[in-house]
C-alpha cells in the first residue's frame, strides 16, 4: 500500500477539522486517549477516503513511527528518544512506589505537616520549586510533581490544583529563562530565521522576555489562586479524579521510616538528570558555550539514565526497609501507575505529524493569517500574532513548532511595516506557550498531570478557565502596548486586570474544596 498519495489540505478549511474535532471530542466524552485515537483515524479518512484500504495502514504508521521507522533507504530507526521518556515514566512510577513502600512518605508528611500545615503553604512550596527548576520543560513537571504531591495530599490540597500549579510554572517559566532548553531552541530558530541586522537571537530572546504579558500574568495568576485559594466552579467538581496512589498509601500509615529515604532519592533525581542534561549538551556542542550546551543536551536519555541512576540509589538507602515480598507489588503498581499517561502521550505524539504534516494546520493558519496583516492594523498586529501563535498551539499541541511556524512569518510582516519586531517575537511567544499549556493534547498538559497524579482530562478541563482568563487579559494588553507604543500601560492594564479578575473569583465564584 503507497500512503504518498495523501489529498493536501495545506489552503483548505478542512485542515482544521481534526484537531477541532479532538478538542470537541474532549469536552464531549472526557476521554482524552479515545478522542486522540479517533483524531488519528479522521485523519486516515481525510487523507485517503479515495483509497480506503490505507486508512487502516495509516494510522497503524503514525501509532508506530513513535516507536519505529523507515528511511527512504528502507532502514529500520529505533526512536530512541520515546523509547527513553517512557522508560522514565515506569521508572518514575516505580520510585514513588518504593519510597511509598520504606516508608519515607509518611515520615516527610509527618515532618512536613509540622512545618507546612495548610494546602496554600503546600502550594507555595511547589510554585517555588516550579520557578527554580526551569532548565527543561519535562524535567520541571515530572520532578516537581514528585516533591510536591505526598505533602498537598496531607494538607488536603487536589492534585488537579497542583497539577495547575506545575503547568503553569514548567512552560511559562522555560519560556522566560534563556538559559533553559526552550531558551537554546529559541535562539536557534531566531539566529536561522530573522534577519542579521534585526539583532542575533540571544539578545532578541532577553529582550522579548520583559514584553511577554502572558508568562509573567500565567505566574501572578498562580500566585493569586495559591493566596487566595480561588477554586473556580470545574476545580470544585473534579477533585483527585482516577488518583490511586491515595488510596495505596492509606495502606502504610502504620509505616514510618526516616525523611532521607525521599530526600536522597529526590535530590539524586535532580542532580543526576541536571548533570547528563550538560553532559549530553557539552559532548555534542562544537563550541561549548552555555547556550550551545543547552541547544544540543538529550532530554529523554538524560532522563531515563538520570531516573535509572536514582532507582539504584533508592534501592541501597532503603534495601533495609523494603521487603522481598514488596518487589512484584512496586514493578507492577508503578507501571500501572503510569500506564495512562504513556497511552496518551502515545497517541499524542502520534497525531501532531497527522495535525502538522498531513493535515498542515499550522501552516493553513499562518497564510490565512497574512491577510490580516496589514499597514493599516500596525498596531494591533502583536495582538493578531498572540491569537494566531496560541490557536496553532493549541490545535497541534505543540509550542516548538508553532515557533518555527510563526516566528519567520511575524518577523517578516513586522519588520516589512516597519513595526515593534521584538513585541511581535513576544506576542508569538506568548500565544504559543499559552495554546501549548491549554491543549488537551500538549505534551506539558500530558506531563504535568502525570507529575501531579490525577487524569489528563481533569487537568485539561479544571485549569482551563484560569489559562483562558490570563490569554484574554494578555491578548488586551497586547493591544494597548501596540497601539500606545508602551509596554509599562499594558502592564498596568494587565497586573490591574488579574488582580481584579481574581479577585471577583474568589468573591463570587470560588468554594473551599472538600477532600
Amino acid at each position: 500500500m503507497n500512503l504518498e498519495n495523501a489529498i493536501n489540505y495545506s489552503d483548505s478549511i478542512i485542515s482544521l477539522v481534526v484537531p477541532l474535532f479532538v478538542i470537541i471530542m474532549v469536552f464531549v466524552t472526557r476521554r482524552v486517549a479515545l478522542s486522540l485515537l479517533l483524531g488519528i483515524t479522521l485523519g486516515g479518512v481525510l487523507s485517503f477516503y479515495h483509497e480506503p484500504l490505507n486508512i487502516a495502514l495509516y494510522v497503524y504508521k503514525n501509532i508506530s513511527s513513535v516507536f519505529y521507522s523507515f528511511n527512504d533507504s528502507g532502514d529500520f530507526s529505533i526512536s530512541y528518544s520515546s523509547v527513553y521518556v517512557f522508560g522514565f515514566l515506569i521508572l518514575l512510577g516505580i520510585l514513588t512506589q518504593i519510597i511509598l513502600y520504606s516508608g519515607a512518605i509518611n515520615s516527610f508528611v509527618n515532618w512536613a505537616h509540622k512545618r507546612v500545615s495548610s494546602p496554600k503553604g503546600s502550594e507555595f512550596i511547589a510554585f517555588i520549586a516550579g520557578i527554580v527548576i526551569f532548565v527543561d520543560d519535562y524535567f520541571n513537571a515530572l520532578t516537581v510533581g514528585q516533591i510536591s504531591k505526598s505533602l498537598n495530599d496531607a494538607n488536603k490540597s487536589s492534585r488537579e490544583r497542583l497539577a495547575y500549579i506545575i503547568d503553569s510554572t514548567s512552560a511559562p517559566i522555560c519560556i522566560l529563562m534563556p538559559i533553559s532548553s526552550w531558551g537554546a531552541y529559541i535562539i536557534g530558530v531566531m539566529d536561522k530565521e530573522v534577519p542579521k541586522n534585526l539583532g542575533d537571537g540571544l539578545l532578541l530572546l532577553t529582550n522579548s522576555i520583559w514584553s511577554n504579558y502572558y508568562a509573567w500574568f500565567a505566574l501572578l495568576a498562580v500566585f493569586l489562586t495559591i493566596f487566595w485559594q480561588v477554586n473556580l466552579p470545574p476545580m470544585q467538581k473534579n477533585i483527585n479524579v482516577d488518583v490511586k496512589d491515595l488510596l495505596d498509601r492509606e495502606h502504610f500509615d502504620e509505616k514510618s521510616s526516616s525523611i532521607w529515604l525521599l530526600i536522597i532519592p529526590i535530590f539524586t533525581l535532580m542532580l543526576s538528570i541536571s548533570s547528563i542534561l550538560f553532559w549530553t549538551g557539552y559532548k555534542a556542542s562544537n563550541e561549548p558555550t552555555l547556550i550551545n550546551i543547552l541547544a544540543n543536551t538529550n532530554t529523554a536519555f538524560s532522563l531515563f539514565y538520570g531516573g535509572l541512576i536514582t532507582i539504584i540509589i533508592s534501592i541501597l538507602v532503603s534495601i533495609k526497609h523494603l521487603k522481598l515480598s514488596y518487589i512484584y507489588i512496586i514493578v507492577k503498581r508503578g507501571f500501572l501507575s503510569m500506564l495512562p499517561a504513556i497511552i496518551i502521550l502515545i497517541l499524542a505524539w502520534s497525531i501532531g505529524p497527522v495535525i502538522r504534516d498531513d493535515m498542515q494546520t499550522g501552516i493553513y493558519l499562518a497564510n490565512v493569517s497574512k491577510e490580516f496583516m496589514t499597514n493599516d492594523l500596525l498596531s494591533l498586529i502583536p495582538a493578531i500574532l498572540f491569537l494566531i501563535s496560541a490557536f496553532i498551539a493549541f490545535a497541534t499541541g505543540t509550542s516548538w513548532g508553532t515557533f518555527a511556524i510563526m516566528i519567520p512569518i511575524g518577523v517578516g510582516i513586522i519588520s516589512a511595516s516597519n513595526g515593534d519586531v521584538v513585541l511581535g517575537i513576544s506576542a508569538i511567544l506568548a500565544g504559543a506557550v499559552f495554546g501549548d499549556h491549554s491543549s488537551p493534547i500538549s505534551d506539558t498538559t500530558i506531563l504535568s498531570a502525570t507529575g501531579a497524579g490525577c487524569s489528563v482530562q481533569s487537568h485539561f478541563i479544571t485549569q482551563l478557565p484560569y489559562v483562558i482568563s490570563v490569554a484574554v487579559v494578555s491578548f488586551i494588553s497586547f493591544i494597548i502596548a501596540g497601539m500606545l507604543d508602551n509596554l509599562l500601560f499594558g502592564y498596568i492594564f494587565g497586573i490591574c486586570g488579574i488582580v481584579i479578575l481574581f479577585y471577583l473569583y474568589k468573591q463570587y465564584l470560588s468554594k473551599p474544596i472538600n477532600i
